[in-house]
């Protein structure tokens, strides 16, 4: 399973998600939506 997290370095809900998963040893992706916007197929498959 492939977890990711779209948000901003920032963003006080991104890093609340980026510590749980952390915590709990569970690997994710974070996707920084000011570097690297969505893509329409990534959008499309979020959506």
């Amino acid at each position: 399973m492939n977890i990711q997290i779209f948000g901003t370095k920032k963003s006080f809900d991104s890093k609340k998600a980026e510590r749980y998963f952390k915590e709990r040893g569970i690997k994710y992706q974070f996707v920084d939506m000011k570097e690297k916007g969505l893509s329409k197929g990534e959008f499309n498959r979020i959506k």
